[in-house]
């Protein structure tokens, strides 16, 4: 039932024990419950009894006679302090996790090798320079159908720290915590405290997000820009002031972050059109309409004159990109592998989130609130509309998923049991991700090419030589793995000078991997210098266990050592590298552990 392309759960549970993570799950569920009774708090800053579900605290009971002091005692009373309860510090509850969870995931290899685009897309950057970037986009810089605003924050951050993945990956991370605090903001914007903070938490329970965050791909950056057009566009309606800017801004960065995020702009309109309405609740007319409209423009038409300046520069390169979507990735997407809802919802998802998202729809029916539409219209949009069944492009719309069940779950009376429920989510999901997920990915072959470069750096070599060999038919360019190998190492690699392109297979024009055989390697892998000595270094990198390597490679190894082999593999994908690292015979420390495989 789980056709999960990456995180499958028949794949996961090969290695993870399913009765394990019960069993964590089983230790904690007291702890859990221990949280959700704790006297004097309540999830939720709705005063109303009963409609509480934010990580907040009632004021102190009134003094009654000492049973006892002890540390329970003490420690109880530092959770029923105001001070600890002030009113906004909870909203800190959600993003600060948030965060947190992140760093669990920050070891897993790079298991998309659309990341290769990425980086090499942000090396460029930072090897010459933001104008050379703005100038060779889609020229010297492979584009693909790629957008640059987020390529580019890479970049500036390499710039900043050096190529430093971790960099990124705490950028991610600061992505997804700011889009639990912005999904909160709608939520209480449309409905009250209580849906907001629990729409925070339960972003929290998609545990295929996990996967996500510690990879070099723009998904999570397009979720979080995303989030803010849509939060910052219904305060710019509401409130005026800075939001306008904010939404202007926003919204130049979804059309700067993914082709795909075009489209889901369309959320926009019905916030529009709800602001022009009149509040159900007192009938009286929220804002004039004139008021409204003047507001919308002034966040809308600068980031339409903007986009446009933009468009209009790179109108040549962009003209191909939407060619190429229209005639190869539509009709992939449509036609190509698909991952079933079943698959998104009731196991990629936390099936409890998909059970009060569904219950989210008959409460708003039976309630006849408009408002649920300003945010279901994109999961329509994205999930009926168009039919589109690969998780990775709903990952932009996962806070509106998390808030709609945050509305279903206010009809639970019981707060105990309400914080209960969001409590059990986080952390089963959680469970999920670092217990099963994460060694998953972790024996990938791409933990070959991570291994690789972290073993370079110890080796203290400013340079290494890279050879490439191919079978005859490789599933994609093996080449590609080079940039994916300079993202985990310090080390300068440079290609082989004689490399010669693989010539790429008759199917591969319709691969989903025809990048990788369209994709040049950057000037910066090769050298001019015709007088190069020889290197103390190379790494040999073969796209799969039965590629061999031409004649006059293997006879260049034989004055060199084999210091490593890195073979994981989990035997499930196509693609299977494996990374050899040789060494000088004479700067080879120790016994010769093998010549190449000839």
């Amino acid at each position: 039932m789980d056709d999960n392309s990456l995180t499958s759960w028949q794949w996961v549970f090969i290695g993870a024990d399913p009765w394990q993570l019960w069993l964590a799950l089983l230790v904690l569920s007291p702890f859990f419950w221990l949280l959700a009774i704790t006297p004097n708090r309540r999830l939720g800053g709705d005063k109303r009894p009963g409609l509480a579900t934010e990580l907040t605290l009632a004021p102190p009971r009134q003094p009654g006679p000492k049973i006892g002091v002890g540390p329970l005692t003490r420690f109880l009373k530092h959770l029923s302090s105001r001070t600890w309860a002030s009113p906004h510090r909870h909203r800190l509850g959600p993003p600060l996790a948030a965060f947190l969870a992140c760093l669990l995931f920050l070891d897993t290899p790079e298991v998309i090798v659309d990341a290769a685009r990425y980086f090499v897309q942000a090396k460029s950057l930072s090897e010459y320079g933001l104008p050379f970037f703005f100038r060779q986009w889609g020229i010297e810089i492979f584009a693909w159908t790629d957008l640059p605003l987020i390529p580019m924050l890479y970049g500036l951050l390499f710039s900043l720290f050096g190529e430093s993945r971790l960099a990124v990956q705490l950028l991610n991370a600061l992505f997804l915590a700011l889009s639990t605090m912005l999904i909160a903001q709608l939520g209480r914007d449309l409905w009250d405290e209580e849906t907001g903070q629990a729409a925070a938490w339960l972003l929290l329970g998609i545990p295929y997000i996990y996967s996500q965050t510690p990879l070099i791909m723009v998904d999570i950056g397009t979720m979080f820009f995303l989030t803010l057009a849509l939060a910052g566009f219904h305060r710019a309606l509401t409130r005026g002031g800075g939001y306008i800017a904010l939404t202007a801004l926003a919204v130049v960065a979804v059309l700067l972050s993914k082709y795909s995020a075009w489209l889901l702009l369309s959320g926009l309109l019905p916030i529009f059109c709800y602001s022009l309405g009149a509040d159900r609740r007192t009938w009286q007319i929220r804002q004039t309409w004139r008021q409204v409209i003047a507001r919308a423009a002034l966040a809308l038409l600068p980031a339409l004159i903007v986009s446009s300046w933009l468009f209009w520069e790179y109108r040549t390169v962009m003209a191909e990109q939407i060619t190429l979507l229209l005639e190869f990735q539509r009709p992939a997407l449509i036609t190509g592998f698909r991952e079933s809802l079943v698959s998104t919802f009731f196991f990629q998802i936390h099936p409890l989130v998909t059970a009060a998202l569904l219950y989210s729809l008959y409460r708003a029916i039976k309630r006849r609130d408009l408002r649920y539409l300003l945010v279901a219209w994109l999961v329509v949009l994205l999930l009926v509309i168009l039919g589109i069944e690969r998780i990775r492009y709903s990952v932009p719309i996962f806070p509106l998923l998390a808030l709609l069940a945050g509305y279903g779950l206010r009809d639970l009376v019981d707060s105990g049991l309400r914080r209960h429920l969001l409590l059990v989510i986080v952390g089963s999901s959680l469970l999920l991700a670092k217990g099963a997920f994460l060694p998953f990915l972790q024996g990938f072959a791409e933990r070959n090419i991570q291994e690789a470069g972290h073993l370079l750096d110890t080796l203290g070599a400013k340079q290494a030589t890279i050879v490439v060999a191919a079978e005859a038919e490789e599933v994609l360019d093996p080449r590609i793995i080079i940039p994916m190998l300079d993202l985990f190492t310090s080390t300068k690699l440079l290609a082989q000078p004689e490399l010669k392109e693989p010539e790429p297979p008759p199917w591969a024009a319709k691969s989903p991997l025809r990048f990788s055989w369209e994709m040049p390697l950057p000037p910066f892998y090769f050298t001019t210098d015709l007088d190069q000595p020889q290197p103390e270094i190379l790494v040999l990198i073969k796209g799969s266990p039965a590629a061999v390597l031409p004649p006059e490679l293997s006879f260049k190894l034989q004055n060199f050592h084999k210091l490593k082999h890195f073979t994981t593999s989990n035997s499930i994908f196509q693609h299977d590298p494996r990374v050899m690292i040789y060494i000088l015979v004479a700067e080879a420390p120790g016994p010769n552990l093998g010549l190449a495989d000839k």
